[in-house]
């Protein structure tokens, strides 16, 4: 039976599998990605040990599959931004999501770019995360590097460059530059104007079921792959997510916990938020489609930092038993997860982490579910924003790391108050791509006929009343307490921390 190679890098792994027409994930190997912090709040991936990673692990997963693997699809984080030299090689790591160098800069940033009008056209609040703020940090605070740059892109622009040699990128990565118009899916020349750059410095822009080229012949020979694999584009991590979900027909919200979480859902048409600052970020996903919602940046990495941090030598699996022997609420105890800042303007990018609450009688238990309610709550305030724009959600499907356990997918139903359906496909990621591949390349009509038969689902959480009812009072103290603290963030980095981290 036929296959393609699906890969998904990710901000904390890198995935690959091989993937059948069926939706059946015939192998699959990951490994984790070294996050480097050469400076206070750098995050970054290496970009040659990434590229040598991923060449490992397609070996690894085609194995003596070869001759069966019709191409190979990508998918890859938001928020990825790497200089490059006139001969394409790296000036700096990889930049992920992760890394808040940028906000020492963002207070110009928001004075000196007509941030209204930016969002208007891209769907992009003021987000530190963005490349157009990540541009304007390098050539303010590294102007060397600045001046040695003849191109910049995001992870799929570096590695579909290092595969099938073609500088390209595709809409729903380049929608988090906050540079392309998502009307257009294309660079506006306006903000480029604006950020002092030309459009050769960036990747062409293509859609997301184009195939860019084909194996060079030494990746081929590489990765055991034939000669001339077509290699298709794909999607941004979080949109494979949301076709693996089955979320193309925008019928059901998206819910997926990992080490960010986010909720969206797919619309026919761009829908901006009608407040300001804004809460919603729009980003292109295929044609004639767009992915509506809103993220949070902290969620696995807050619960990551607790295990690694406070709960030194337990699993996952531990920490989530101790969190269920408690009640909901926690007793009174409520974690703000705000380790690397937010997106949500309410909470602002100088966030920073807070346990609210404790107690001489709270334990480990408390703290956890704490940490479980306090994403489930910054979720809640991007349903109430969607809400707000009259786009109604009546159900979720959720997945991620974070829905492996029943836990988290019930808190979330409860909290939202909203039927929650846990996916049951086997790594949605790489399904959702896989269906993208298999249409392009004629296996199916469309993707609404690859969903019919790639997608699965399972377990379903209806939200209880009793707790619904106790999570309501809490999540308003919870956005109170972030109401009250907000202010004081600026004043605490600048007092404590001497440069945001």
């Amino acid at each position: 039976m036929s296959s393609v190679v699906v890969v998904d890098v990710g901000t904390s792994n890198v995935k690959v599998g091989t993937v059948d027409p069926s939706g059946e994930l015939l192998s699959h190997a990951s490994r984790e990605l070294a996050v480097e912090r050469p400076e206070k709040g750098a995050a970054e991936h290496d970009p040659v040990a990434l590229f040598d990673v991923l060449l490992s692990l397609i070996r690894e997963v085609a194995g003596d599959q070869g001759d069966t693997i019709e191409g190979l699809v990508l998918s890859g984080y938001h928020g990825g931004f790497l200089p490059l030299d006139r001969d394409m090689q790296p000036l700096t790591g990889l930049i992920t999501l992760l890394d808040t160098r940028t906000k020492v800069v963002m207070d110009q940033f928001e004075r000196e770019f007509p941030m209204e009008e930016i969002y208007q056209k891209t769907g992009c609040p003021s987000l530190f995360i963005y490349a157009l703020p990540r541009l304007f940090w390098l050539r303010k605070e590294k102007p060397d590097v600045f001046s040695n740059s003849r191109y910049f892109s995001d992870v799929k622009g570096y590695l579909l460059y290092r595969l099938a040699g073609s500088f390209s990128t595709e809409p729903s990565v380049a929608s988090a530059t906050q540079m392309i118009n998502i009307r257009e899916n294309d660079w506006d020349d306006g903000i480029l104007d604006i950020a002092g750059i030309g459009r050769e410095t960036l990747p062409e822009v293509v859609d997301g079921d184009t195939v860019v080229g084909e194996l060079s012949g030494k990746v081929a020979r590489t990765t055991g792959l034939p000669e001339r694999t077509p290699v298709i584009s794909g999607v941004y991590d979080g949109g494979s997510m949301i076709l693996g979900m089955g979320g193309y027909s925008g019928e059901v919200g998206i819910c997926n916990i990992g080490t960010t979480a986010m909720i969206r859902t797919c619309a026919s048409e761009p829908i901006l938020d009608s407040v300001s600052p804004p809460r919603l970020q729009t980003y292109s996903l295929l044609p004639d489609r767009w992915a509506i919602g809103g993220a949070v940046n902290n969620a696995g990495i807050s619960l990551k930092w607790f295990r690694d941090t406070l709960s030194i030598g337990d699993g996952y699996e531990e920490i989530i038993t101790r969190a269920r022997g408690v009640g909901p609420g926690a007793d009174g105890v409520f974690c703000l997860p705000f380790l690397t800042g937010e997106r949500d303007p309410r909470v602002g990018n100088m966030a920073s982490g807070v346990f609210f609450g404790i107690k001489d009688y709270h334990t480990s238990g408390h703290l956890s579910r704490s940490i479980l309610e306090g994403v489930a709550y910054s979720l809640r305030m991007v349903l109430e924003s969607l809400q707000d724009n009259e786009i109604q959600v009546d159900s979720l499907r959720i997945g991620g790391s974070g829905a492996k356990s029943d836990l988290w997918p019930s808190i979330v139903s409860d909290v939202l108050n909203l039927s929650v359906t846990k996916s049951m496909t086997p790594d949605a990621t790489l399904i959702g791509s896989a269906m993208v591949a298999f249409t392009r390349l004629g296996k199916y009509s469309s993707l609404a006929e690859a969903t019919d038969a790639m997608v699965r689902t399972g377990k379903v959480f209806e939200p209880d009343e009793d707790r619904q009812e106790r999570y309501m009072e809490a999540y308003d103290f919870f956005v109170e307490l972030i109401s009250k603290l907000r202010d004081m963030y600026p004043s605490h980095a600048a007092k404590f921390l001497g440069t945001e981290n």
